[in-house]
C-alpha cells in the first residue's frame, strides 16, 4: 500500500467520535464513500495528538488496517473456494488441547497460559 486517503464523514457530539472512511491505492475503489464508515474516539484514543493535524495522521495510521480489512474483504469475495471453505465452517465443532496450540512450554503446572509466551 503507497497512499490512503482518508475521509472525515462527520463528528458525533454524543460519542464524541470522529466518524471516517478509506480508500487506498489497494481497495478496488480510491473513493472512502464506497465503504463503510468507522468511529474513532480521538480524545481517549490518542490523547497526545492535541491539533488537528495530529489527530488527522493518527486517523490515517489507523486506517492503513482498515483498508487492509477492506482488501482482504474484496480479495475473499473474488474467491469462490476459499468463501466455500469458511462458509463449511458453519456448524463444525471441535475440541483442542492447549499444549497442542500453544506447546507445553506456554503452560504452567496449573494449566494457566502465560501471556508472555502466546501472541493472540
Amino acid at each position: 500500500m503507497n497512499t490512503i486517503k482518508v475521509k472525515i464523514v462527520d463528528w458525533e457530539e454524543d460519542g464524541q467520535s470522529l466518524i471516517c472512511k478509506f480508500a487506498s491505492d489497494e481497495t478496488s475503489s480510491s473513493n472512502p464513500d464506497d465503504y463503510n464508515p468507522i468511529a474513532f474516539q480521538p480524545k481517549a484514543m490518542w490523547p497526545h495528538a492535541t491539533t488537528s493535524a495530529q489527530v488527522m495522521e493518527e486517523v490515517a495510521r489507523a486506517g492503513i488496517s482498515i483498508c487492509e480489512d477492506i482488501k482482504n474483504s474484496e480479495d475473499l469475495a473474488n474467491s469462490p473456494s476459499e468463501l466455500s471453505m469458511y462458509s463449511g465452517l458453519s456448524g463444525q465443532e471441535q475440541t483442542f488441547n492447549v499444549t497442542d496450540l500453544v506447546g507445553a512450554s506456554a503452560t504452567s503446572a496449573d494449566g494457566a497460559v502465560d501471556s508472555d509466551v502466546v501472541e493472540v
